[in-house]
């Protein structure tokens, strides 16, 4: 349970200077954990990014302040961490839906959000295909994207973007051929997802992959724990609830932290459309140690 207590004294830091200059370094270092491991565990436990999280409770907390004192906009604006007090009336406006003069006019509603807290919450018995499993270093060849302020909503988006056929053809930029191609096996066997440094990368290992011009990243050797799905589903289903049961229910309770800022999804699939449909499985690795 260390982990839990870890995490919210994190949240508690982060509370206390909302409206300070904030050090992400310190609020992981509280976490025992790095600053992606931090930011990536967060947005998988919320369903939102930090930098979301700090900016709605920021606007929560200048809406009260603009309720119950008389301020002027523009001290409440640099208060909270815009430039100007048009850019905090953009912002209170695009959350709350009442620019921040009226509502001090008027009043009206808003949207608030409370301080989040990290629990362990058994929602009945949910069975996980686990093993612990020792790596070899393992060096992969692929493509990445920058996931941290590229717009995307959350990292199932980002994922669900690269692998989809248009987006650069990334798949068919590692292998030849392509998806569904009778009496091709180009596409068979094992793919690699990599969270990582705030990318998501595409691999395979080198035998799998053709002769290009592609990304180098190495796998570290060491003890990880690995998770297995059931066959047959879809991995932008599939993969964000295994994630969530690691980090929400497996990991906060287990004897083990997280060792690296490192998320591997191993995905097993095939080129042949209905050998795909009815075979494919995901697994997800990671890096541990004993607390």
């Amino acid at each position: 349970m260390n982990m839990l207590k870890q995490l919210n004294t994190a949240i508690e830091y982060i509370e206390a200077n909302l409206c300070a200059e904030l050090d992400l370094d310190t609020a992981a270092s509280i976490a025992c954990v790095t600053v992606d491991s931090f930011i990536r565990f967060f947005s998988y436990m919320t369903g939102m990014t930090l930098t979301e999280y700090i900016r709605r409770r920021r606007l929560t907390l200048a809406a009260q302040e603009l309720q119950h004192s008389k301020t002027p906009i523009i001290d409440l604006a640099v208060k909270y961490g815009y430039d100007s007090a048009a850019a905090f009336s953009r912002a209170f406006a695009k959350q709350h839906g009442i620019t921040p003069s009226v509502y001090r006019k008027d009043g009206g509603s808003l949207k608030v959000y409370s301080p989040v807290s990290f629990h362990i919450m058994v929602k009945g018995a949910k069975e996980m295909d686990f093993r612990m499993i020792e790596l070899e270093e393992t060096v992969v060849y692929g493509v990445s994207r920058q996931y941290e302020g590229q717009g995307f909503q959350n990292r199932e988006e980002l994922r669900h973007s690269m692998w989809a056929n248009d987006c650069d053809d990334i798949p068919g930029q590692l292998c030849k051929g392509g998806w569904n191609q009778p009496g091709s096996t180009s596409y068979d066997g094992v793919w690699y997802g990599i969270w990582q440094d705030g990318k998501y990368m595409i691999s395979r290992e080198r035998a799998d992959v053709k002769t290009g011009e592609l990304e180098t990243r190495i796998l570290p050797a060491g003890t990880y724990a690995a998770f297995k799905t059931e066959c047959g589903g879809l991995a932008w289903k599939e993969l964000p609830k295994l994630f969530e049961l690691i980090f929400d229910s497996w990991l906060p309770a287990s004897e083990y932290k997280q060792k690296y800022d490192l998320a591997i999804e191993v995905l097993h699939l095939w080129t042949d459309h209905d050998l795909r449909q009815k075979n494919r499985y995901y697994e997800v690795w990671i890096p541990v140690e004993k607390i």
